[in-house]
């Protein structure tokens, strides 16, 4: 599907020492979804013709100048249909980044919630496979896979504290109200030398967690953290943190097996 993302057009303004002009960011942003028909807005309708455009500038019938610019996959996924709270970008690249996954990566995310997680980790790794017992859950994250028509994930109803249908698995990300119930399950599933990841929003968890997995005596605990985001506000002379900042998700537990 053609996709587009439209940006008003960035206002300039005087700052307060009245030596130049300053070019402030775009104000409002539109992802348009389907491009072969009108998309009609709060700032007005932009004509269907105008979003066959893949640069420059289009109007609305109020007058409002947008950029306009081919969408990416981010600018969709940021988007993306929610049965359950999804896990933040600022989690997933870190994830990411400390496990290491790659083209020949198999990765097992469980439970599903909306998909959202399998469907970011498929861009990265050989095959995703994803679990979840809710049936809800399952229909959202099979209407989300199928709306990025991705092949490399596997999309299954099984309860993981008692059974994970894959093996030889690289990472695993598990996101279950008792992960301590999954711990012999996980074992059988992932490859020494893999990684785990545990993603807990409540500290209690990940300690119970860390304390029932240390008793095998196969695991490096590596890290439990929580990743904080806090946005600023830059704005002429003003600088100082938003009042809305996404300071805390939840806590990552990462080990990983060794023997």
């Amino acid at each position: 599907m053609i996709q587009r993302v439209l940006i008003g057009k960035a206002k300039t303004v005087q700052l307060d020492d009245k030596r130049k002009p300053t070019v402030l960011a775009g104000e409002v942003t539109y992802f348009v979804e389907d491009i072969s028909k009108d998309y009609h807005c709060s700032d007005g309708v932009f004509r269907k013709e105008d979003l066959l455009q893949t640069s420059g500038v289009i109007t609305t019938n109020k007058g409002r100048d947008f950029q306009i610019f081919a969408a990416g996959f981010i600018d969709s996924y940021k988007g993306i249909k929610k049965y359950a709270q999804t896990i933040p970008l600022k989690d997933l690249g870190f994830i990411l980044a400390e496990t290491g996954i790659n083209s020949d990566s198999i990765v097992v995310d469980a439970g599903a919630g909306s998909g959202a997680s399998a469907i970011f980790f498929a861009r990265y790794a050989k095959h995703v496979y994803t679990y979840d017992i809710n049936d809800n859950s399952l229909e959202q994250t099979k209407t989300n896979i199928a709306y990025y028509a991705i092949k490399n994930i596997t999309l299954e109803k099984a309860d993981i504290y008692d059974h994970i249908p894959v093996k030889d698995v690289d990472m695993m990300l598990i996101d279950v109200p008792e992960p301590r119930r999954a711990i012999e399950s996980i074992n059988n599933s992932l490859k020494v030398g893999g990684f785990l990841v545990i993603y807990c929003p409540q500290i209690t968890q990940a300690h119970e967690f860390v304390n029932a997995l240390a008793q095998r005596g196969n695991y490096l605990h590596l890290k439990t953290v929580e990743m904080v985001e806090r946005g600023w506000k830059i704005e002429g002379n003003i600088v100082r943190p938003k009042s809305l900042s996404n300071i805390h998700s939840a806590f990552l537990t990462i080990v990983r097996k060794i023997n």
